[in-house]
């Protein structure tokens, strides 16, 4: 007989999408509640998250679901990390980019249901300074477009387009300084990503190749495309052949110091202000995934 797991239930109430506005009678509804034995609590404020999930390891919890968006998930598999307490996700965000990485049904019904026949297992994390993500991260043109994101009212893919289409013109592509055990290079490029999954969400696919269980990161340099190769290079974005596009170079390692001319960066979408030096990192084997 499977062992019921002691679950607490965090909730992202003001996430992307509001599909988890009726979600405590879904989960009563559609939960196998034999084994899960449930606890629910709400965010109230930005990094609530973190200090329920902490709660959650010292209260000998069992398992810690997320609801929300990518920014909730952030939180609590900070706090998870390096725990012997897991993580679900039930995605009700914006983009969900981990959740479509572990392909975790969208319809939240259907990841509710995705949870009773899931698996524990082990993930990677890694971590940018003193700041730590578990999906994509990232500097340049992305860092910039989550830091004017941040600042909209309204959130979802529309007003993530409208900061693309805003700072694409006048953005130039930036000089990175990179070193690690078996590389130093100077590059020229729109955007670094560090990828840990495989795409940023909304099935736009930074590293189709990435692996959660790997203990690797792929760091990719994307320069700025001409207005006339737009439309192939977002085709190519979205149907996993990016790393096919002459816009588009790929570095694999587990541990890079990379300079940058900028101060921001993102985690995991959220924006962050790291500085211009930044020590790159994956920490294998460090969260336990329900998925």
């Amino acid at each position: 007989m499977q062992k019921q797991l002691n679950t607490l239930v965090i909730i992202n109430p003001i996430s992307g999408n509001g599909k988890q506005k009726h979600i405590e009678f879904l989960l009563k509804k559609h939960l196998d509640h034999s084994r899960f034995q449930l606890k629910i609590s709400k965010t109230k404020y930005a990094g609530h998250a973190i200090e329920i999930a902490k709660n959650a390891i010292e209260n000998n919890f069992d398992l810690v679901i997320a609801i929300g968006g990518d920014g909730t998930i952030n939180e609590i598999a900070n706090a998870l990390r390096f725990s012997n307490v897991a993580m679900a996700i039930i995605p009700c965000g914006s983009g969900n980019g981990l959740a479509r990485h572990l392909n975790i049904p969208m319809n939240v019904k259907k990841a509710i249901q995705h949870l009773n026949k899931a698996n524990i297992n082990l993930m990677d994390t890694a971590s940018i300074n003193k700041h730590h993500f578990v999906n994509v991260a990232g500097i340049g043109f992305d860092a910039l477009i989550a830091h004017e994101f941040a600042k909209m009212k309204k959130r979802g893919f529309s007003s993530y387009v409208k900061a693309v289409l805003t700072c694409f013109r006048t953005f130039k592509n930036e000089t990175f300084s990179i070193e690690g055990k078996e590389i130093k290079t100077i590059e020229n490029a729109m955007m670094l990503c560090f990828a840990n999954s495989s795409q940023f969400g909304n099935n736009a696919y930074i590293a189709p190749k990435a692996s959660i269980h790997d203990g690797k990161l792929n760091i990719t340099l994307v320069k700025k495309p001409k207005w006339y190769e737009i439309p192939d290079f977002t085709l190519k974005v979205f149907t996993k052949k990016i790393n096919k596009s002459p816009l588009y170079k790929e570095i694999i390692a587990e541990e890079l110091t990379i300079q940058q001319n900028s101060t921001i960066a993102h985690i995991d979408g959220e924006p962050i202000s790291p500085g211009k030096m930044l020590h790159l990192k994956v920490h294998p084997n460090t969260l336990k995934i329900l998925y």
